[in-house]
Formats: structure tokens, sequence, C-alpha cells
């Protein structure tokens, strides 16, 4: 039994360990893991998501990329912002809706409606800032158009005075500006050009380089305390999404197969009714019709059978045969055995408690000889 169980729990941890594999590779769809994510770290960059779970902690960080944030940065984070760059991070700002606006202002930038919608932006500058493989142009899917107010920058796509990408150099860094998030989107990186052009940009980043991606919202080491951790880490990553579907799956498993919390209990032998309770209940059942006799045949049958059972001989034999027959298999008290088997010839004149004592003779002698006696074989569950 302990060999079954050992078995049992071995086959659970091996289904668990599947699960968890499964759960591991497949759950990134179901936290929308971006294709930028996705094509970043397979170029071999260190990208990290910025979270409520890993806020922005510039230092540590080679690349910056804000991406189509949904909520405004504060002055402390464009401060921050401004001396990553300064001390040689790389910049990376797309978006086209007033989250930016606070940034592009304290660059000398703005973001205006363009003269003409920019489905497709060309490149400006005669030579490519990019040498390897050169873009003339990109699919930008944009209404709005970056102009500088304050500053000098250098206009890389665009059509005329409209700029849908800019850059320009801060300290030991630089920035880059886009009106055009879709981009990197999946739609947007389907298009021959996107792609290029995010291969372009890719390789002007360090190699191996820690890049932080911020995706909708930007956290920051001291804001990280807005959202709550460990919601967001079981809800919002492929890691924390597998540990609930796994908890989820071992629960019902449990409650399918009918079982609680705690260890199996072993079915002892005290539960099992014996066969005197039965010759006492048959005798008090029958008494009024005088059916001891009955009672005392039908105990005499079923110690013979089961002593027949037990040494493979035949249950018709006379009494004296029938003993010295099993005398031959084991070595037995023949007189006992002899004096109790004549005892349960059946009679009329049996009184219910001398009926009652030749039961519990019976079951005492088939103890010690082990017979007549199913032994458990199962074990049953803590409710």
């Amino acid at each position: 039994m302990k060999s079954q169980v050992g078995i049992a729990h071995n086959c659970i941890h091996s289904i668990a360990l599947v699960v968890i594999a499964f759960f591991q590779f497949s759950c990134d769809s179901l936290v929308n893991e971006s294709v930028l994510y996705r094509v970043m770290r397979a170029s071999k960059f260190r990208v990290t998501k910025i979270n409520a779970t890993q806020p922005a902690r510039l230092g540590r960080l080679d690349v910056l990329f804000l991406w189509d944030l949904r909520r405004g940065l504060e002055e402390e984070d464009i401060e921050e912002i401004h001396g990553f760059v300064k001390e040689g991070g790389t910049l990376i700002a797309a978006g086209e809706n007033e989250a930016l606006d606070l940034l592009l202002l304290d660059y000398g930038l703005e973001i205006r409606r363009a003269s003409n919608p920019l489905r497709v932006s060309r490149r400006i500058p005669t030579e490519s800032i990019f040498q390897n493989r050169p873009v003339d142009e990109i699919y930008s899917t944009t209404d709005y158009a970056i102009h500088p107010t304050a500053r000098d920058i250098a206009p890389l796509f665009g059509q005329g005075m409209d700029y849908s990408v800019v850059t320009f150099h801060e300290g030991e860094g630089r920035a880059y500006f886009f009106s055009c998030p879709d981009i990197f989107t999946k739609r947007g990186l389907r298009d021959d050009r996107n792609a290029a052009f995010l291969y372009n940009l890719m390789t002007t980043f360090p190699r191996r380089a820690r890049v932080g991606l911020a995706q909708k919202y930007y956290y920051a080491a001291g804001s990280a305390s807005e959202a709550d951790p460990l919601t967001y880490l079981l809800f919002n990553t492929s890691g924390g999404l597998g540990v609930v579907y796994i908890g989820a799956i071992v629960f019902l498993f449990l409650i399918l197969r009918g079982r609680r919390f705690g260890m199996p209990l072993t079915l002892e032998d005290t539960h099992r009714r014996v066969s005197s309770e039965y010759v006492h209940a048959m005798t008090a059942l029958y008494q009024k019709g005088d059916t001891r006799r009955a009672v005392l045949k039908q105990i005499r049958d079923t110690f013979r059978s089961n002593l027949a059972a037990r040494w493979h001989i035949n249950p018709n034999l006379e009494t004296a045969d029938f003993v010295d027959e099993i005398a031959r298999r084991k070595p037995i008290d023949t007189e006992e055995l002899q004096t109790l088997l004549a005892e349960l010839e059946p009679r009329s004149d049996v009184s219910e408690a001398r009926l009652l004592s030749l039961a519990k003779q019976v079951e005492a002698y088939c103890d010690r000889a082990k017979i007549g006696r199913t032994r458990p074989t199962h074990r049953r569950r803590t409710q």
C-alpha cells in the first residue's frame, strides 16, 4: 500500500511539473506581451518591463523606451530622465497624446496636427544616420507631427515641415521622439520598412544593452506603492498567471477525487461487523419462529466451508475424515476442532445464549487460524 501511495504522489508531482512548464511558456499571450518586447529580447537585449513591481531604475539602464503612454510624467520623472540622457543613456519616446506633452515641452518640442495625414513618412536627410540597411521611408500612419520650438533637432522622417521622427544629442546621450507609436505595434512591424527601421534603431544600442520598456504607464521608483505589487505579479505576469492556474487545477483535482486535506487513514478491523453480531441479530429475528436449528446449521456450514477453502479439502466429508484432512496439512488440536464441530451439529433444543456462545467460539477459532477474514485492502479518505 505504501508503494502505491508513493507512486501516486510521484505521478502527481510529475504532472505538476509538466503543467508548470506548459504555463510558463504559454501564459505570455495571456498577459499580452508586445511584439516589440519579444523582438528586443530575441535580439539579445536585456529587456525589463517597467511596471508596478519593477519600477524604473534609470541608473541600471542603457536605453529607456517610453511607448504610447496613457498617463503623464511628473516633473520629478522628467528631471530624472534628463539626468539619464545627459549621462549617456538613450531615450526613445513614441506617442501622439498629451501624456508626453510635459516631456516634449521640457526638451523644446511640441506635437501638432500635421498639415496632411502622415500615412507614409520619407527620410529627410540625404545621408542616413543608420549606416546599415538605410531606410528611405516608414509606414507612420499618424495625423500628428513633431515641431521644434526652442532647440536644434535632426529630423529623420516626415513630409515637408511635418516631422514624424526627430533626434538630438543631450549631454553624452541621445534622444529620439516619434509622433507615430503604431510603427512598433504588431501590425506596424509587419511592414518591412518599419521592421528595417527598428533594426537600424537597435544597432545604435550598446551590445547586450539593458533596456527599460514602459508601455502605457511609467512607474518611477518612488511611485511603486501606487499599485498592489502582489496583485500585479499574480495577474499581469506570465509566471503569476501560471501559479494561479496551477493552483486552480490542483484544487479541482483534489475536489474531483473526493479528497479534502490531510493524510489518508488506514481502515481498522474495528469498523467491520463480526460474525457473532450477525448471529445475534438473526437469532433475535427468528426466535419467534423457533429457527435456532436453522441458524446453527448456517454457522456450521459456513465454518466448514471456510475451513475447506483455507486448506482446499472437500467440505462434505464426515467430521472425523474432515478433521484428519486438515491435520495432514497443518498441525492442529484435532480434539478441539472435532468437539467444536460436534457442538455445531443442528438440534432444536439449543438456547439463544448457547447459540451466541457457539458463534463466538467459531469467531475466535477463525481469528486464531486466520480464515474467513477479509483483510482491508483500501484506505478511507479523510472528510
